[in-house]
């Protein structure tokens, strides 16, 4: 189904091939100008070490590669396709889905996360699309490049920002 609705390749993946470490975080923390402004990203979603624990509660994920996304209307498409697919692996019984994303969230124009003063996990609740905005994985901790790499997937750096590039969205299931 990811494929027909889009993605470039999907490959089911152990769990033990989620890396997750701090430094992903950190690199949030630091390096994106979206850090605290939308609710699927930090401060507002789990730490590494909540993701750590959670993760041991899966033996199996998707990886979902998408080839070069161009605008805000693929990302957006993306997210409601992980959406989708979190849903219709729910409903064939694998109840426990659970799906992350790429980046930050691109499902509203304006997040209103980015007009709180004093960031509560509570605040989540404001968000438009709260049932099927996603955390992205490297705000929970996940090293994308590594998970992609222990799944097969030959990746390079992308030395500039403006670069198109390839990106990856995760699925959990049990």
């Amino acid at each position: 189904m990811a494929i027909s609705k889009g993605a470039t390749s999907a490959k089911i993946i152990p769990i033990e091939n989620i890396s997750v470490n701090d430094w992903v975080r950190q690199k949030c923390e630091f390096g994106c100008t979206q850090y605290g402004k939308k609710y699927t990203c930090p401060p507002y979603v789990q730490p590494p070490e909540e993701t750590r624990k959670r993760l041991k509660e899966y033996s199996k994920a998707m990886i979902v590669k998408f080839g070069e996304i161009k605008d805000r209307m693929e990302w957006r498409g993306i997210q409601k396709l992980m959406a989708e697919l979190e849903r219709e692996a729910f409903l064939s019984g694998l109840y426990k889905a659970f799906a992350y994303g790429a980046g930050t969230c691109k499902l509203c124009d304006d997040c209103s996360a980015d007009q709180v003063q004093t960031p509560s996990l509570f605040d989540k609740r404001r968000c438009v699309y709260r049932r099927i905005a996603r955390p992205s994985m490297e705000g929970v901790g996940i090293d994308v490049f590594q998970t992609a790499k222990n799944a097969g997937y030959d990746l390079k750096v992308v030395p500039k920002e403006d670069m198109c590039f390839t990106s990856f969205c995760l699925l959990l299931l049990e």
